[in-house]
């Protein structure tokens, strides 16, 4: 059993370095190869990323301005998530890459992102108790035409690292919406209106955890986190790889 467990090892770890000798993996920031042996991002692009900094919304994670205040401005209501971080704040340099992610095709962006996510905030999941991790689904429609949902992506690459398992089969887009790219809160909250459904939904799923690519004023997450506890989620969790600006 051992042999057979060592040759495995050995056929993966040459099969690995195939893969990177014909598909060297490259830097999301910026496109070179990344040549350090376990790193998904360049050392050298990973100090210059836009990390989210202290003071942050304990609530959503966006960036606050005074250490006096406890939440963002959008926060200091209700909320129907119990909290939520993401990695980066969404710079113009960062726009740039989930562009590219989402339309030039460079899907294997996330997995570096999704290893710093891990990084960053394991113990934030690990004290959430989460028993499942849900993306944000694409309408069906918008799926076909990209070919992929880099959310599912960033939630797969997360299971891998922190081993939750992802769930697709709960949460569904059944509504074509407007891209929510220059909308208000409130025009963001109607657009998102009847968008999205839950089906057979576990009752041994308490709390979950929402991945997305960005948060903005967080109406996306609040709209699935009300359906998934319609459905009888207990608690809502959240992480994405950027957030809106400085609150």
């Amino acid at each position: 059993m051992r042999h057979c467990l060592r040759r495995n090892e050995i056929f993966k770890a040459i099969g690995d370095k195939i893969i990177d000798a014909v598909f060297p993996r490259r830097c999301p920031v910026c496109g070179e190869i990344v040549r350090e042996k376990g790193h998904l991002i360049c050392k050298s692009c990973i100090g210059g990323l836009p990390f989210v900094k202290s003071p942050y919304c304990i609530r959503c994670g966006k960036e606050i301005i005074s250490s006096d205040d406890a939440y963002c401005d959008d926060c200091k209501c209700e909320r129907e998530f119990v909290s939520g971080r993401a990695l980066c704040n969404y710079t113009d340099n960062m726009a740039n890459i989930i562009l590219k992610i989402k339309y030039g095709n460079k899907r294997e962006y996330i997995e570096g992102f999704a290893k710093l996510l891990t990084i960053r905030y394991k113990k934030f999941i690990e004290a959430a108790n989460i028993d499942c991790i849900i993306p944000v689904p694409l309408h069906s429609s918008k799926q076909r035409q990209r070919g992929f949902n880099q959310s599912e992506i960033l939630a797969r690459c997360l299971s891998k690292y922190l081993n939750i398992p992802v769930y697709t089969k709960y949460l569904y887009r059944v509504k074509k919406t407007k891209d929510q790219k220059g909308l208000n809160r409130n025009e963001r909250l109607h657009n998102l209106d009847n968008a999205f459904v839950v089906k057979g939904f576990s009752k041994e799923v308490k709390n979950v955890l929402i991945v997305d690519d960005v948060y903005t004023t967080g109406t996306t997450i609040e709209k699935c986190a009300k359906i998934l506890k319609d459905a009888g989620a207990n608690e809502v969790y959240f992480l994405t790889i950027c957030t809106g600006g400085i609150n």
